[in-house]
């Protein structure tokens, strides 16, 4: 199985969830914080963080490495 294109896919989903929540493109240092990851579980714990959070909770969590 080809994982990076799973992983690839993985990331443009997350990604795109973030943005229709946000309502704006990901700045840079949002994007990394998302693809610097490529294990499943990493990935998994992502996902279903961001789908609980919107507005500042959103961008303070993708921005959460920066502080």
């Amino acid at each position: 199985m080809d994982n990076e294109s799973v992983v690839k896919n993985w990331h443009k989903a997350i990604i795109d969830e973030c943005q229709k929540r946000l309502g704006r493109e990901l700045t840079n240092e949002e994007t990394m914080f998302i693809t610097s990851r490529t294990g499943f579980i990493a990935l998994e714990i992502i996902e279903d963080t961001i789908k609980t959070l919107v507005g500042p909770e959103l961008v303070n969590y993708l921005n959460s490495e920066l502080e």
